[in-house]
């Protein structure tokens, strides 16, 4: 851990609400908690305090089947400085008009208003990213884009748009609370956090399987790029090919097309690529098991990813950890 200067106090502790819908994803949860926690831990103080809430107080069940208990209910979480949507996957199959009219009551001045994964639907149905860019599930990704023309729809993991932040899940959720942080409490509390999480780390650096694109000879198309990115910020769920077609509204052969024509390479392996050398990144900076090495990476079983790894290395997952640290290409 590097050395930090503890943040001078501020005025007051802020508050964040965590408002869970039902079948809510416990993963981006937990990620967008834990940079709260370091930054109180390790500013020395409590800069933040939050608390998880449903409309009713009652327990909902996750999308993992388990059952969880918030400390209250929305109505009684008192004055809020943000609150952030723990969405779900369902969210488009429901009229939920006492969550959105509860929404809108928040939509204050002064107030952060965020979303998880799918909450961004909600908080679209709500009227509330009208004017705004959105990150978002890419399982509600199409048809968000076009139920709401007024959302800007961004293929990056997480944005934040004045007091707006959205994140498409899982760790997108943590790099969103780490850009919240830093704009508050400044780089050195954020580099900090940063250095406790290495596998945060590790996310947010560039890939350096991605081929420079001003290499590729002719001028590269923007969905190209925007296909890239969207493979890029879905590494632990790969998308199907199919999926990344339609969401920049080409066919599949045209997508194979453009990346025979601008990489000299088929989409499925240009993605496979870019998991494998994430996951060399995460065999050799962090001390996570080959086993969630190859769940971050989106391979279902640590067979498959050890003999992908092999294929494309040379070399066991198991034993990348004992060669020396060279550049990774």
């Amino acid at each position: 851990m590097s050395s930090f200067e503890k943040v001078p106090p501020l005025a007051a502790v802020e508050s964040i609400g965590f408002l869970l819908d039902e079948q809510f994803s416990l993963v981006a949860l937990a990620a967008a908690l834990e940079p709260l926690r370091l930054a109180n831990q390790l500013a020395g103080r409590a800069l933040y305090r939050w608390q998880t809430l449903s409309m009713d107080g009652r327990a909902l069940r996750a999308s993992n089947g388990m059952w969880v208990t918030p400390d209250g209910a929305a109505g009684d979480a008192g004055e809020l400085h943000g609150l952030i949507l723990c969405g779900s996957d369902a969210a488009q199959a429901r009229e939920r008009p006492e969550l959105e009219r509860y929404l809108r009551q928040q939509a204050q001045p002064g107030r952060f208003l965020g979303a998880l994964g799918s909450g961004s639907w909600t908080l679209a149905r709500a009227g509330l990213l009208e004017g705004y860019q959105c990150s978002t599930s890419w399982r509600c990704r199409v048809d968000l884009q076009r139920a709401f023309p007024g959302v800007a729809l961004s293929a990056q993991p997480f944005v934040v748009d004045r007091d707006r932040g959205t994140a498409a899940g899982g760790a997108a959720g943590l790099e969103l609370m780490l850009q919240l942080i830093a704009g508050r409490h400044g780089q050195p509390l954020v580099r900090a956090i940063a250095e406790t999480l290495a596998f945060e780390l590790v996310r947010c650096e560039p890939l350096p399987a991605q081929m420079p694109l001003s290499l590729c000879g002719d001028e590269p198309s923007p969905k190209l790029r925007e296909v890239i990115s969207l493979m890029e910020s879905n590494l632990e769920e790969p998308l199907e090919l199919g999926q990344l077609a339609g969401f920049v509204a080409l066919s599949r052969r045209q997508l194979e097309r453009l990346f025979e024509r601008h990489l000299q390479c088929s989409p499925a392996r240009y993605y496979l690529r870019l998991r494998l050398v994430r996951a060399r990144q995460l065999l050799r900076r962090t001390r996570l098991s080959v086993v969630e090495v190859a769940a971050a990476c989106g391979f279902l079983s640590a067979q498959t990813f050890s003999r992908c790894y092999r294929e494309h290395f040379a070399l066991c997952p198991s034993d990348e950890r004992r060669t020396p640290q060279v550049a990774l290409h």
